[in-house]
């Protein structure tokens, strides 16, 4: 089956306190929007779609290898989902939503999504997290089955359905054509004013299509970016995995948690990073290299066997 994915990134991202678009900020220099639809397309995922909209003439550049088209009215999710049916007609397949702010999303988690979609021909799989503090988070309301009924909004939840700590990760694969059907029927009658696309699992399920819920086995691949503090936060996150990965593979770091590598860096065995390295871009460092301490390298080309301190 077909699959394709929607890349929301119109969002004006007010608490960044930026003159800059959010998803533009970067993360071990690379642009937070970069981050997904780079996952996105490791999970085999080619026909990608992004809508931009606050300060879309930084996002765009960034956003060439997708298909962009406008939401020139920030109405909601269900309205930025909307705005893609030209880009997406006569598509027939699967179809993952997912949130262009968010760079800790994996290729697997996306596979594991479309693949849960596509054995339960569901209309709808929505990856959930189980928090502590779950306020915020849109609710995932189930029935006596354990089956998926609905998402409640925080805003819109009752006491009862405010205490579920179930919630909501923003990230979902549709069966395409369920999904822009059940949009003509998405109201804005919300205390938002907005159009949810969270009300789409509910009219799926209402028709008698089967709604499921895919519970992430890492809370920390659903962060969302709204605030320096979230930046921070990612950074952190994104700098522990790729330093594990580089370990693993014969990499020496004398600190790991004072050394940074950029995604698309490639170290060579038995490379050993003193602390304060900084690696980003297209670096490439050789066999048998020491780096360090306090060497910040971009773009660089490190031949086997040199000291760079």
């Amino acid at each position: 089956m077909d699959t394709a994915a929607i890349v929301l990134a119109a969002g004006a991202g007010t608490r960044m306190k930026s003159k800059r678009s959010k998803v533009v900020h970067e993360v071990l220099g690379k642009p937070l929007v970069r981050w997904v639809i780079d996952s996105a397309h490791a999970a085999g995922i080619n026909r990608v779609v992004s809508v931009v909209g606050h300060l879309k003439e930084q996002v765009e550049p960034l956003v060439a290898d997708t298909t962009a088209v406008e939401q020139a009215k920030r109405d909601g999710t269900a309205g930025a989902v909307r705005v893609c049916a030209p880009a997406l007609a006569n598509f027939d397949g699967s179809l993952v939503v997912l949130s262009g702010d968010c760079p800790l999303i994996t290729p697997e988690t996306i596979a594991r999504l479309v693949q849960t979609q596509q054995e339960n021909n569901a209309a709808v799989v929505v990856l959930t997290m189980k928090l502590e503090n779950p306020f915020g988070y849109g609710r995932i309301i189930r029935n006596a089955q354990g089956n998926v009924e609905r998402i409640v909004e925080q805003k819109d939840a009752t006491p009862e359905e405010a205490a579920v700590n179930e919630c909501n990760s923003g990230f979902y694969c549709f069966d395409a054509r369920a999904l822009f059907a059940a949009l003509d029927q998405v109201s804005s009658n919300n205390a938002q004013g907005e159009f949810y696309l969270t009300d789409v699992l509910e009219i799926c399920r209402n028709a008698g299509r089967t709604v499921m819920a895919l519970v992430t086995e890492d809370n920390a691949e659903c962060l969302g970016v709204n605030s320096r503090v979230q930046l921070a936060e990612a950074t952190k996150h994104l700098q522990r995995r790729i330093n594990q990965r580089h370990l693993v593979a014969g990499v020496t770091m004398w600190d790991p948690e004072n050394t940074w590598i950029g995604p698309d860096v490639q170290l060579g065995q038995d490379v050993e990073l003193l602390p304060g390295t900084m690696l980003l871009g297209a670096t490439t460092v050789g066999e048998d290299c020491v780096i360090g301490p306090n060497v910040r390298l971009v773009d660089a080309n490190v031949p086997a066997g040199s000291v760079v301190e």
